[in-house]
């Protein structure tokens, strides 16, 4: 039910809390009342009466306590509600009333007056958007760094030729090997090789790999043990040792392709300046992305600079509890120690405060852009940027949308897409950075 001529009165407790004074005029009561007295006659039989048609005061003499909370459920949230809405207030929370809604009390003919205290967001002054600045030089690749990507996809090109010599493995050969990796006598097959191209003196295996293999014949098999970090990639690895067995085939000479248009169609082009333009305009629009994204890292920085906003402790503290409980869960579910996931529990809730914090201060802010700026997601947008994003990823769009739909990430997707139009709004506003001009 919706209330009529609703009193409230507002009290800032401090800046993200607040304390509604509410009160219900008596015509409200008296019908939240009738409501409940005609809901409790359909469904209560007394001897002596057809059901239904039980006398209210009957009802009043037999069901006071239960006529009472009910009438209290049907008052205190369109109340609230409405108290919220007019105020224009935004809870982060549930709210706590006082009385506890269990000794509420509701009569006929009389007002009836609550308290609800909430968390709300707080209320956030923007600064002049042209306060903020970003780097808006033009963005340039050197040729120097095309060449050097084209001679990285030369090298990956590379073709090697045994040689036929007999001599052992000196410093800077190019080698084919096999190894094989082996821990508490199970071989690693992710770890393991075979026939593999190795060009010494660039650090491309192992160090304790590249010295044993110095100094080997062809045909040669050596044992190595080697010790891993606890940060090494490979889980299985990280932190422990294995031994590799590996085995010489061959010394090889490395043979790098021309750079010309043959060179180009081996890797799908029509010819090598097609090829040469098009890894041009690569690298310029990743430089691009970069710059943008760093430009995104930069005004969020200064909008939360700028902008006092204090986050309800409750809030922080809640989300950190219920984090860490996910996780310890998880690794339960896992049967892995924190130590073994790379998790330190002394460290998280710490670092869990600091990440709650800044996602709180930025959703806030970027609310409070939308808010101002009118800046949404229509339904055509969402739409084409779902198609956009499928063919990206050579996937079905409508398949993609309904994945999205029921997994109830619909509308994480709208927001991501609302962030971004609200990075550019911001981006374009902002001053340009001045260049530092070294003379």
């Amino acid at each position: 039910m919706r209330t009529k001529d609703l009193k409230v009165q507002i009290e800032r407790l401090d800046a993200t809390r607040v304390r509604l004074d509410i009160e219900v005029p008596s015509e409200d009561v008296n019908a939240a009342l009738a409501e409940t007295y005609e809901t409790l006659r359909s469904q209560v039989s007394i001897p002596g009466f057809r059901k239904g048609r039980v006398p209210v005061a009957i009802l009043k003499s037999r069901f006071p306590e239960y006529v009472s909370t009910e009438a209290v459920r049907y008052l205190v949230a369109p109340a609230y509600e409405e108290a919220i809405d007019r105020e224009r207030l935004n809870p982060l929370a549930q709210p706590t009333f006082a009385p506890p809604l269990n000794e509420l009390q509701v009569k006929e003919n009389e007002t009836f007056a609550f308290s609800a205290t909430v968390d709300i967001r707080p209320s956030i002054s923007l600064p002049n958007y042209d306060e903020l600045v970003a780097d808006k030089s033009p963005v340039d690749v050197p040729r120097e760094d095309v060449d050097a990507y084209i001679t990285r996809l030369q090298e990956q090109s590379a073709t090697y030729e045994p040689l036929d010599v007999e001599r052992p493995v000196e410093e800077n050969d190019c080698v084919r090997v096999d190894w094989e990796c082996v821990r508490n006598g199970e071989r690693i097959d992710t770890e393991s090789r075979q026939d593999v191209d190795i060009e010494l003196g660039i650090a491309a295996i192992h160090e304790k790999l590249e010295h044993a293999l110095l100094g080997m014949q062809i045909g040669d098999t050596k044992s190595v043990d080697i010790e891993f970090p606890a940060e090494h990639n490979l889980a299985e690895l990280a932190g422990k040792s294995a031994q590799y067995e590996v085995t010489l085939h061959a010394i090889t000479q490395k043979q790098l392709p021309d750079l010309d248009d043959e060179f180009a169609k081996d890797l799908g082009y029509e010819s090598y300046s097609q090829l040469y333009g098009l890894i041009w305009n690569n690298l310029v629009e990743e430089e691009t992305s970069l710059q943008v994204d760093k430009q995104k890292a930069e005004l969020l920085e200064q909008l939360i600079e700028k902008i006092d906003i204090a986050i309800p402790e409750p809030l922080v503290d809640q989300y950190v509890q219920n984090t860490l409980q996910n996780v310890t869960r998880q690794l339960e579910n896992e049967h892995r120690t924190p130590e073994e996931a790379g998790i330190d529990m002394d460290t998280l809730p710490a670092e869990l405060r600091k990440d709650v914090i800044q996602q709180t201060k930025q959703s806030w802010i970027f609310e409070t852009i939308a808010e101002k700026e009118g800046i949404s997601v229509s339904d055509d947008e969402l739409e084409y940027e779902i198609r956009r994003a499928a063919e990206q990823q050579n996937r079905d769009a409508q398949k993609y949308a309904a994945l999205l739909k029921s997994s109830n990430r619909l509308e994480d997707f709208r927001g991501q897409l609302q962030h971004e139009k609200i990075y550019q709004f911001l981006i374009n506003r902002a001053s340009a950075k001045q260049s530092l001009i070294i003379t």
